[in-house]
């Protein structure tokens, strides 16, 4: 019984703009959009940042319509490019989800700060980068962390219902701030359109290049896939209703920064060019416009704003971040116990992780939260250039010229938010900070070391098979380390000739250099030698994988010759038995044309009946004698794909006959239900391997019959589902064989290990295995249903098949 809460259209819409647009929105636009892009700029720029990243939702979801699955980028990447990409994907989603969620509930200090000054800044502790760090304010991050993170596991329905109100909230207040504001404001507060110091298309094209940095959280959503309640062909209208949302927040914001600007600067760029010099309220734009023409009251609304851009931030990212770390707990990247999760399907450990590492966050400082959160343009190229990637490569693979456009496009899009970003002095006012480039470089290392870690422990061998992902690692962390020591050579440059007078400037600079380098040479050495340790490995386990095939292939030879060997020596007594048979079938005959009644010789007929039945027999052990002779095959042999396929026209119905002959006097013994169905079956006759149809059918009625206790059932039914014709005659048809039994359910381990190689840890289950590989041979698929709460078990095999024309069966 599915207990998870499902989420409606406007729920999803309300977590993927709650989790893209925060705090960052009522002070970004002042701060960064209008000092290098101007109100005309700022308006420009976010109607193509929203283009652009309505490619990058289009490609979103066409993954979501093809993978029922809530890991999201993680599981996309894994499916399509591997489990070493998917790994990459799912650290760097961690770490750009964390940031953002930790730079929201940090600004409740500010905000704090500015509504009640001084009061929490008690138990002064020490001072990271200008910002004082005071246990008060401490104890008053943590509760924000504790509250919200208590809420996010436990809320469930309630948090849904919260989360969408707030997200309302937001967006209404917002607008509704703005229009107010625009009535009382005249039209000339925003001359001049652009900055003028330099060039308006510079100005557009520095802040589309943002675009990561402003919407990064919107595809969040397709974590929760599995809670959809609509059609996943309308996500992608939702994520355009939220990339416009978040697109509107970002230009009412940026508009009313310098709507009502202070009475002694006359227009908004003086404002603005000195507001960091500025006490009080006037030193933020956004409130002070806010302030000036609504008073207290506005502030209240603006306020009121804040908490839910806040709290929406909070409660989306707290679940999301937990789901990841759930889905690399269920696919063994972490711990086991990161992977359980509560009834309602909340990740109830993955969050309480969260929580519990967030209450570090506050010792680092406001500042250095802000330095991490420059790592979003990086994290959010990455993220997207995978989601791009993988929407190409599927809709290369389905041929859909639309989707391989498109996901082209995002490709190329996440590849330039990814370098001009980084490259110092190329974008104007988009540079990370110098620590920025040293906690991305920090990061990466961190990550390839518990990759690392991971690969060591992988008993399946799942990573270490994407040369191109090491080399992604290398480069980040070389790339990111060399900007850190040429920005940090910058600062040295930059100092002031009267400070040179009391230190040689030559020494300082070669110095910090000279530390630097050696700490980049370190941090790159020590990627190199984990790398070297993985090729080793992987030889040493090719090596292994080699010795142990040549064993196996000498195994699988001598079982070939064996079985060879014995196959024909069976054959020759069965053919004498087989002759035996049709000998009695034919005095059968003979007695049954006999006009002496009441004859005390006369054979029964059950007898006969059991006489043909055990000629039908025969036949088939002879065919499969015949087969293994012929191929070679091995009845266990799960690597049936290499083996040829012989077509010949097969009655479908007469098939089906002949396996209820086969399995009825056993069922009857057990006094088990049995019959087949052909439901439907317009075209019978189709040509397919008889002898392998016929083991796979075997096969998993054996299984059903062992598995069967008694006074149970098993049921075998075949569907014609449809037909793809070619003028007025079907060429191909849709079958579907539907084995139920009332049986134990199957273990998920072994359900999820049919898309796996064999393992012989499941031998009880080999008949399952060999059915899975003799559907693959065919081109088939088997599905498994077994996860009902009854006993019992569905087992549904597809084939599209070649029909035999009419008149090839006259």
């Amino acid at each position: 019984m599915d207990n998870k809460s499902h989420l409606s259209a406007l729920n999803i819409w309300g977590l993927s703009l709650g989790c893209a647009v925060g705090w960052g929105a009522f002070m970004v636009p002042a701060n960064l959009f209008i000092p290098t892009a101007g109100p005309l700029g700022t308006v420009i720029s976010m109607g193509l940042s929203t283009v652009l990243l309505l490619i990058i939702a289009y490609n979103f979801s066409q993954l979501v319509n093809r993978y029922n699955d809530d890991g999201g980028i993680v599981a996309y990447t894994r499916n399509i490019l591997g489990y070493d990409h998917a790994f990459l994907a799912g650290w760097i989603l961690i770490i750009a989800y964390l940031s953002i969620m930790w730079a929201n509930a940090t600004a409740t200090i500010l905000l704090s700060r500015f509504l009640f000054g001084d009061v929490l800044a008690w138990g002064y502790m020490y001072t990271v980068a200008g910002f004082d760090i005071n246990f008060g304010e401490i104890l008053f991050t943590w509760m924000v962390f504790f509250v919200f993170g208590l809420f996010s596991c436990y809320g469930d329905i309630l948090r849904k219902i919260i989360n969408t109100c707030l997200a309302v909230l937001f967006f209404a207040t917002v607008v509704m701030l703005f229009v107010a504001l625009y009535i009382y404001t005249p039209t000339d507060v925003f001359y001049p359109p652009f900055q003028n110091v330099t060039s308006p298309a510079m100005q557009i094209f520095s802040m589309v290049m943002l675009a990561p940095w402003m919407f990064f959280g919107f595809e969040a959503v397709t974590h929760t896939r599995s809670r959809f309640n609509f059609s996943t062909r309308n996500l992608f209208p939702i994520m355009v209703a939220s990339i416009v949302a978040g697109g509107i927040i970002y230009v009412l914001l940026a508009a009313m920064a310098v709507m009502a600007i202070p009475a002694e600067f006359s227009s908004w760029t003086s404002y603005i060019a000195q507001k960091n010099s500025l006490d009080g309220i006037k030193g933020l734009p956004v409130f002070n416009s806010v302030y000036n023409v609504f008073g207290q009251e506005g502030l209240v609304i603006l306020f009121l704003s804040i908490l839910a851009a806040i709290s929406t931030s909070l409660l989306g990212l707290y679940r999301i971040t937990g789901t990841i770390i759930q889905y690399y707990g269920a696919h063994k990247i972490l711990p086991e116990w990161f992977s359980k999760e509560a009834k309602d399907g909340t990740p109830q450990n993955g969050i309480i992780f969260v929580m519990l590492i967030s209450m570090l966050i506050p010792f680092l400082g406001r500042v250095s939260v802000v330095w991490l959160c420059d790592v979003i343009t990086v994290a959010g190229a990455i993220a997207y250039g995978y989601a791009s990637l993988c929407s190409y490569i599927t809709a290369r693979r389905e041929n859909d010229q639309r989707g391989k456009w498109l996901g082209g496009i995002g490709v190329a899009v996440s590849a330039m938010f990814f370098f001009f970003p980084l490259i110092p002095g190329l974008l104007l006012g988009g540079s990370l900070e110098t620590e920025s480039y040293l906690m991305l470089s920090g990061w990466s290392l961190f990550g390839f070391v518990y990759y690392w870690y991971v690969f060591k422990n992988d008993e399946q061998h799942r990573f270490g098979n994407s040369t191109s992902m090491f080399i992604m690692i290398l480069f980040l962390n070389f790339f990111s380390s060399s900007l850190w020591i040429r920005q940090r050579l910058e600062g040295w440059i930059s100092i002031i000739p009267s400070e040179w007078e009391s230190i040689s400037y030559s020494e300082l600079a070669a110095d910090s250099l000279a530390q630097d380098s050696m700490m980049q040479m370190l941090m790159i050495l020590f990627i190199l030698l984990l790398m070297a340790d993985i090729f080793i490995t992987i030889k040493r386990r090719e090596k292994k994988l080699f010795q142990t095939f040549q064993h196996q292939h000498e195994i699988n030879q001598a079982k070939n010759t064996f079985l060879g060997n014995l196959s024909h020596d069976i054959r020759i007594p069965m053919e004498a038995a087989q002759t035996s048979v049709h000998l009695a079938l034919e005095n059968c005959t003979i007695c049954a044309g006999c006009p002496e009644e009441n004859c005390q010789r006369r054979i029964p007929d059950r007898l006969t009946d059991c006489l043909g039945k055990l000629d039908t027999h025969s036949q088939l052990l002879v065919g499969l004698i015949d087969n293994m002779l012929k191929k070679g095959s091995i009845m266990h042999n799960t690597h049936m794909d290499k083996i040829p396929i012989d077509s010949v026209t097969v009655d479908l119905r007469e098939l089906l006959q002949q396996m209820k002959d086969l399995f009825s006097l056993q069922m009857q013994e057990k006094n088990l239900f049995f019959e087949v169905y052909p439901v439907d079956l317009q075209h019978p006759m189709v040509f397919c391997d008889r002898i392998q149809l016929k083991r796979l059918l075997i096969n998993l009625l054996s299984n059903a019959y062992e598995y069967c206790s008694a006074n149970g059932g098993v049921m075998v039914t075949l569907v014609e589902v449809s037909s793809m014709p070619e003028g007025e005659r079907a060429l191909y048809g849709d079958y579907e064989f539907h084995i139920h039994d009332t049986g134990i359910n199957i273990p998920p381990i072994i359900v999820k290990s049919l898309t796996e190689d064999y393992h012989p840890d499941y031998s009880d289950m080999s008949g399952l295995y060999i059915s899975r590989s003799i559907v693959q041979s065919m081109g088939g698929t088997i599905e498994v249903d077994s996860a009902s709460e009854q006993p019992g078990k569905d087992i549904v095999v597809k084939f599209t098949l070649p029909i035999v024309a009419k008149e090839m069966c006259l």
